[in-house]
């Protein structure tokens, strides 16, 4: 529901890519949900021994993880399977061609068929270096094997709808939400660091708060003193919300808790189909304050993420020797990296805002997807914007979200807090896997091609904070927040991370002298 940010790997001095790394904007490329069925077709070519069609090579790691995936957990293998229907292990073609269970699985498709891939025979068409290589093949509970949907409707005597195969879309979607944790956490890290080829789990959180203090640990609560909320709307009966939706209730369910589901009262029936515990929140902002005031009945910590979160990485290493693009990229690739559940995410925050001697109440992740840029800085800063994907808020405040806002809501709800409670925390180390923008439903609904409900938000958030809020640089219906409580109390920027101010703020007697050195030197550009 709230803005996105990318996967990992990004390096920070591709100014193409690094235009590209809007909030919600995935602009490298990563492995999705088609990469096991990539990664089972280039086996099937390569074993095929045919030397006239390319081969896509797939990565090492890819490969091992799609072959692992037991046949009974791909798309392709029947949802129903009836007595005396044949073994998907032992599919072949009249011919003898084995057929490997597919990834895939057609939209019509009916229950008790399933989909497969073959490896075809040369022919007096093939050419060198061709694409061809490998058949769709559906097959009958009977095992006889058709390459055509028409033919298959022949078999069963009817014409086939999506009704007919929407069990197994959904069965699909379920399949690959899975794959897609497994995947995202794949990049985050290479398999022979860590974890095996079968599934790649979460770090022990023993392991992972290790990173804090002594005090820090004193002050980290249990996850039974957290509500966790996630905030959705119309995406349950899409079969890629769908998919979404499983993978973000998976995580939380790996780390022992049971969310709330904030949606729309439209959707509700259709949310608690998919076994949710699911509540009527509203529209965007009353679903935020539904979930915050709910808390704090229960007198507990409210921690509210997005509906599309594939997964938490958090990196810890030393600073970047300066600031220099390489040293930025050479000290994020060398740290150590941490695979977190959202729950474990949600507890080290709070542990570092308990401890920090202001006391904020809100605290949460970087904005983009890669924190390289964030190297030659604080790990956490406690002047700059809170990302409405995921985010925890302490009991004790009462700080809610504009309910006359659509889009941007986290923006103001930052700016709130730090007038409430003079600081916020986010962790610059802590990332998501996110991917917004191109969802169906939520927060993607309200945006307009011509930007008008994104220029009524600004003009909300220039009119509430004067000072704080500016157009960005590059990005259309983007601003850059950097927080000024009053016209004559400003903060030195050298280094702009959408609110990032310098750790060695300057005091008021030296700030001609600040402002003249900044105006010789190029400020840098940061998203």
């Amino acid at each position: 529901m709230g803005k996105g940010s990318r996967a990992a790997g990004l390096k920070v001095k591709s100014k193409g890519k690094e235009a590209k790394q809007r909030r919600g904007h995935v602009a490298v490329k990563k492995l999705s949900k088609s990469s096991m069925t990539s990664a089972l077709k280039a086996r099937l070519k390569k074993n095929s021994g045919r030397d006239d069609i390319r081969i896509d090579e797939q990565p090492q790691l890819l490969d091992d993880a799609a072959h692992s995936v037991p046949i009974t957990e791909r798309g392709g293998y029947p949802v129903i399977r009836k007595k005396g229907a044949a073994d998907p292990k032992n599919w072949i073609t009249k011919t003898g061609v084995p057929v490997s269970v597919d990834f895939n699985r057609c939209r019509w498709l009916p229950d008790d068929w399933g989909q497969g891939v073959k490896a075809t025979l040369p022919n007096s068409r093939s050419k060198p270096n061709g694409l061809g290589g490998i058949l769709t093949c559906f097959v009958s509970p009977e095992m006889k094997v058709y390459f055509h949907k028409e033919k298959v409707e022949e078999h069963v005597g009817r014409t086939l709808s999506d009704k007919d195969g929407f069990n197994g879309q959904v069965r699909l979607a379920k399949l690959q939400a899975q794959q897609t944790i497994q995947l995202a956490r794949l990049q985050i890290r290479e398999v022979n660091k860590g974890g095996t080829k079968s599934f790649i789990g979460a770090d022990k959180d023993s392991d992972f708060f290790r990173l804090l203090s002594a005090t820090e640990k004193k002050c980290l609560p249990s996850k039974e003193e957290f509500h966790f909320c996630v905030v959705s709307a119309r995406r349950a009966t899409k079969l890629e919300g769908v998919r979404d939706i499983v993978a973000v209730q998976t995580q939380l369910q790996e780390a022992g808790i049971t969310p709330t589901w904030y949606v729309d009262a439209e959707s509700l029936e259709d949310y608690k189909a998919l076994g949710l515990k699911a509540v009527v929140g509203g529209k965007l902002t009353p679903s935020r304050n539904k979930a915050l005031d709910d808390a704090a009945a229960r007198k507990k910590i409210c921690v509210q993420m997005s509906d599309d979160i594939a997964a938490w990485e958090y990196r810890h290493g030393e600073r970047a020797s300066d600031k220099t693009d390489d040293a930025m990229n050479k000290a994020h690739a060398l740290a150590q990296r941490f695979i977190v559940t959202p729950v474990a995410a949600a507890r080290f925050i709070v542990a570092k805002m308990r401890a920090s001697p202001d006391k904020p109440k809100l605290g949460g992740v970087y904005m983009l997807g890669s924190c390289a840029r964030t190297f030659a800085g604080p790990e956490f800063v406690d002047h700059h914007f809170i990302l409405g994907d995921f985010f925890v808020v302490d009991k004790g405040s009462s700080v809610r979200f504009d309910e006359n806002m659509k889009l941007k809501e986290d923006y103001d709800f930052t700016c709130a807090h730090l007038k409430a409670h003079g600081s916020v925390l986010r962790c610059n180390r802590m990332t998501l896997t996110v991917k917004h923008y191109s969802n169906c439903g939520g927060a993607v609904s309200t945006r307009d091609s011509k930007g008008v409900e994104e220029q009524r938000n600004i003009a909300i958030l220039k009119t509430k904070w004067p000072g704080s809020f500016h157009k960005h640089p590059k990005r259309k219906n983007e601003v850059v927040m950097r927080w000024k409580p009053t016209a004559e109390e400003s903060e030195d920027d050298d280094d702009i991370d959408e609110g990032k101010r310098n750790p060695n703020r300057t005091s008021k007697s030296k700030k001609k002298t600040a402002t003249a050195s900044r105006k010789e030197t190029k400020k840098a550009s940061v998203p």
